[in-house]
């Protein structure tokens, strides 16, 4: 494969990071700064695409993963954040959480088929303990054994997390973010504090590099995408910033898609080694990221910090047939369930009845 990526590019760095990579070695911080400055549309972006692709598929037997999100409440969200349609001080949502039948009838929709890997509980910046694991408990009254429950929430203490963890709760995804302080009104610290937190508790750390804009510089990209991987997530992912209608930073509107796949190359060559990472996530879901190391794929229904209807599912969130759709048009062999399962991902499968 060496071979032939050397017809592309005369660029012997590059060359000798993917060289490395292919045997096993995952790019420093340095390297990854390195790829991140060639053109989204030049022949050695291109090249580390197929990299990250070739290695992903290979570590996972080509296999893909289907995540669920509930956003499970809606308030004027305390963490402030500028790139969310939930922040305070811009949002234009009213106070809302779903009751336990909504939540019921919205996780009956991800288990048609039983393929979901896990479930993701999400709340606000703020929320009732209780509440959320009431939450857990109605989820766990329906979904299959073979999918994880996982919870999006708040920076949360250890005993917060050890209840979690009691009540049936097997991972978290928590990120800090590119700004945190600065377009947040939340601390890097405290960000991090919550993901040790969630280690310390014997939970699984779930979290992507994000949310990326056109104005970011890629040393503060690439610092953020190494917080997780320093941590031992089980999962990382990358995320463009989506340029929600009434969020402040809306105005430098966002990265395109061939660039998004190229920050997911970058994230799944920085942090394939670590022993756990067999998946990468991309938020959006996008073909471009299928082929450029990204694994991952979420559907999602409730509130979403990217979408400005309270039911995203009736904008921009995807179901699960359309999850299976793009996993499929996007080539991968495989969906895997919770417990590490195939599914054989067939048109059939898809789209029969």
């Amino acid at each position: 494969m060496m071979i032939k990526m050397k017809m592309f590019t005369k660029d012997t760095r590059l060359l000798g990071i993917l060289e490395a990579a292919m045997n096993g070695v995952c790019p420093d911080k340095d390297a990854c700064r390195y790829m991140l400055t060639f053109h989204e549309a030049s022949a050695e972006a291109s090249l580390i695409r197929i990299a990250a692709n070739d290695i992903m598929r290979k570590k996972s037997d080509n296999s893909a993963i289907i995540l669920g999100q509930v956003g499970v409440d809606v308030s004027e969200c305390t963490g402030g954040c500028k790139f969310c349609t939930f922040g305070e001080g811009h949002t234009k949502f009213i106070p809302k959480r779903l009751s336990d039948e909504e939540l019921y009838a919205k996780i009956s929709g991800f288990n048609e088929k039983e393929d979901l890997y896990g479930l993701f509980l999400m709340t606000m910046h703020d929320y009732d303990l209780s509440v959320f694991l009431n939450s857990v408990n109605i989820a766990k009254s329906i979904v299959p054994s073979t999918t994880k429950i996982c919870a999006n929430v708040g920076d949360s203490s250890l005993d917060a997390f050890k209840e979690m963890k009691k009540a049936g709760v097997e991972g978290v995804y928590h990120v800090c973010r590119i700004g945190e302080g600065r377009d947040t009104n939340l601390r890097p610290e405290d960000r991090i504090k919550t993901m040790e937190n969630a280690l310390d508790a014997g939970l699984k750390l779930y979290t992507c590099c994000e949310p990326i804009g056109p104005e970011q510089t890629i040393d503060e990209i690439v610092d953020n995408m190494f917080i997780g991987i320093e941590l031992g997530c089980t999962q990382h992912a990358c995320m463009r910033r989506v340029a929600v209608p009434g969020a402040p930073l809306a105005k430098y509107r966002q990265i395109s898609e061939l660039r998004l796949g190229q920050f997911v190359a970058v994230v799944a060559l920085a942090s394939f080694g670590t022993p756990t990472m067999t998946y990468c996530g991309v938020h959006e879901p996008n073909e471009i990221a299928y082929v450029s190391g990204a694994n991952i794929i979420t559907a999602e229904a409730g509130a979403n910090p990217r979408d400005n209807k309270d039911d995203t599912s009736e904008n921009r969130g995807m179901d699960m047939e359309d999850c299976r759709t793009m996993l499929l048009e996007s080539g991968f062999q495989y969906i895997r369930r919770g417990d590490e399962s195939k599914i054989p991902l067939t048109f059939d499968y898809v789209k029969g009845e």
